[in-house]
Formats: C-alpha cells, structure tokens, sequence
C-alpha cells in the first residue's frame, strides 16, 4: 500500500528542511525523507559547529516568512557583519566597505549551519502535515500522475511531486539520470573554526594569496570565527596533517596582522570544491533545488543563498499553481522556475569562475590588473553599493 502525499523532499538538510517548512504553511501534505534527519534535534549549548554561512537579506526574509528568525536571533548565535575586508598579501589590491556608508544596517549575517538546521528542524516537528521518514530511498518511479518513492524498509510513497535537495551527490538526480556540468576548481577547502587574537569586530575578511583564498567569517563570540581557506588539494592535505601550532603559524603568516595569532577550536575538515550545474532543474514531477541542482566556490558565501533562493522560488510557485487550481508536477507549470534559478545561478557560476582565475596564482599581468580593478572599485562608491546590493539581494 502506498503512502500518499502532495510533495516529497528527499534530503533533510538546510535546503530540503526550508522548502518543508515554507510549504507547510498550505494545504499540504509533505514528506521528509532523510537518514540523519534527527541528528538536527540536539544543539549543545555553548558549542560552536565547524561550519557556517554567510546569510544575505534574502534569505533572512525567507527566514522571517517561514517563522525561526525570531528563535534564530533568541539563540544569541546570530551574528551581524556590518564591514568587509579583502586584500591581497603579496600585492596592493584590496578593497573594503561598511553598512553605516551605504545606509544599510549590516551586510549580512554569520550563522552555524547546526543552528539553522535545528531550529528548521523544531519548526517542522510541530507542523502536523510533515511527515519524517528516516530510512534512505532505494528506488524512484514516476507515471503520468504521481511520484513514487521505495524506502529501504520497502515503504513507499506517493506524491504529485518529488523534490530532490538531497546534496552536491544527490541521489534522486542520479535515479533519474540527470547529467551534471562539473568544472573542478583546483581547490579543496579546509573548514574549522578559530580563536582569533584581536576581535573580530563585525568583520568579514577575505586574504587573498597566489596559492589560495583565507575567509574569516565571524561568529557571536567576539573573538571566534569560522575559517574557510581554500586551496590546492596538495596543501589542504598538509594543513590539515601539520600539529596546531604549525598551522597557526602558516595561518599567522599570512593573516597575523589582521587577526592575530589564531587558535584551533574545532578540528578541521577538508572539502574538494567543485562547480557543478545539473542540465535539468526540472523533469515530469520532479524538481532539483540547492546542491543536488549546483555548486560553487565558497569564496563569496553564496552557495547556501542560492539554495534558499531555489526553495524561496519553488514554494512561491507551487502556491501560485494550487491557487489556480494548476498540477504542481507538470512540466510546463513548473518552467518558470527553473528558467528563473537557472539564469541567477549561472551569473554566480561565471562570477565565481573569473574572481577564482584572476586571483588564481601570480602572473604579473593578472596582478597587475586585479590591483587596478579591485582598487577601482573601492574607490567607487557607486559601484561598490552596486555589487553590496546584489551580494545582499536586496
């Protein structure tokens, strides 16, 4: 017998755990299904999680819709930046901005992912009409009418539409044969949190080298923040394999200036980084959202953006089509939405790709025009405010 529901999500993480909540705010009946998914109910108070995001205003309004932005901010691990600092250690370009200068209040927002998902989690287990299934899908079938989705307890279940947010080696996209365009960006990234010397001060700040990119993004502890460096997987395997104090002293070389001596508090994990861009977003009664549709590199925290954009986007369409009484699986009802994600992720794929080659080694061309071109945009007001309002999406 089959377990019937409106939307199925397969994969419980931040993306899968939104696009739930968002939708049960209508008339639905909606599946989780996730193997870890209850790993999200425990938060250790006082223990800082490995990694963060960087949350845009976007995002943060998805985040009031729902109803968690509140309980997020109440946590007290919600922490504002209101400035950026980017610089370039073996060379003069550098660029720099403050929310009072453009009168925006912060820039953004830095919050564990742990804390995210924890408390997506809390909101949807108090909504009746999402269900929790916490066994991995084995196998995926579709008809004219329905999705069908076999659990591994041989439970199946049957939905108008089946979501795939099930991450960058999703499965469901897999099940279908969804081809994927992969770039490797020659990098992988090393993820830990830190204790800085100096504080933080409300500021993100971004180094870059000819052999990588150092981000500090800080935490709501005055002194701690999440470290993302990327860099050639050769030297991630090395800096994760060197004691603490000889990676803070690498780190110090490079950042010690701006941040002081760094102290590891968390251990550190490696990532390979790759672009990926799903041909399809969309088959009949079938969506990709966040990583299982693309990836980028995280060198300007927009990878968990534009996830939530995806879900942002989908739930406002699968509303437009039941208040028009519309099938929320069809193909053509859902062309919109993978027209619209489709577009702004490649803009972020390009972007990402030309800041990563320009800033990619120490060819004294390309030196020279980054200096010319960043110190350009710093001295334009203008243009930075530009480029500060597309970052935030405002």
């Amino acid at each position: 017998m089959n377990i019937q529901f409106d939307v199925a999500i397969v994969g419980g993480g931040l993306v899968g755990l939104a696009t739930a909540c968002a939708l049960s705010q209508y008339a639905l009946n909606i599946a989780i299904i996730d193997a870890k998914i209850h790993q999200h109910g425990s938060l250790p108070h006082g223990e800082i999680g490995i990694r963060a995001s960087a949350i845009n205003g976007a995002s943060q309004r998805y985040f009031s819709q729902i109803g968690i932005w509140d309980d997020l901010c109440a946590s007290r691990r919600v922490q504002e930046f209101n400035e950026i600092g980017v610089w370039e250690k073996y060379g003069q370009a550098h660029l720099s901005a403050h929310a009072k200068d453009y009168g925006y209040s912060n820039l953004g927002y830095i919050i564990e992912n742990n804390v995210i998902s924890h408390y997506l989690y809390q909101y949807a287990k108090k909504c009746s009409n999402i269900h929790f299934y916490n066994f991995e899908a084995i196998d995926c079938t579709f008809n004219d009418d329905f999705a069908f989705l076999t659990l591994a307890d041989k439970t199946v279940l049957q939905s108008k539409l089946m979501i795939g947010a099930d991450g960058a080696h999703s499965w469901v996209r897999r099940c279908k044969n969804i081809p994927v365009f992969e770039r490797d960006y020659l990098h992988h990234a090393v993820i830990t949190t830190v204790e800085t010397e100096y504080p933080h001060q409300s500021c993100a700040r971004q180094v870059f080298y000819p052999n990588g990119i150092i981000a500090f993004l800080p935490l709501w502890d005055a002194n701690k923040s999440c470290l993302v460096w990327s860099t050639k997987p050769d030297n991630a395997a090395n800096l994760t394999s060197l004691c603490e104090s000889e990676f803070s002293n690498q780190l110090l070389a490079l950042t010690g200036d701006k941040v002081g001596k760094c102290q590891l508090i968390n251990p550190r994990m490696v990532f390979p980084l790759k672009a990926r861009f799903a041909k399809q977003f969309i088959k009949h009664r079938l969506v990709l959202i966040g990583d299982a549709a693309h990836t980028i590199h995280p060198l300007a925290g927009q990878g968990v953006n534009l996830g939530f954009q995806d879900s942002a986007l989908l739930v406002s369409t699968i509303k437009q089509l039941i208040d028009t009484q519309k099938d929320i699986g069809l193909v053509n009802n859902l062309k919109s939405f993978e027209f619209n994600r489709r577009k702004d992720t490649l803009v972020m794929l390009t972007a990402m790709r030309t800041i990563q080659d320009m800033f990619n080694g120490d060819n004294v061309l390309k030196k020279t025009l980054r200096t010319i071109g960043m110190n350009a945009i710093n001295h334009s007001s203008l243009l930075k405010k530009q480029l500060i309002k597309y970052a935030m999406h405002i």
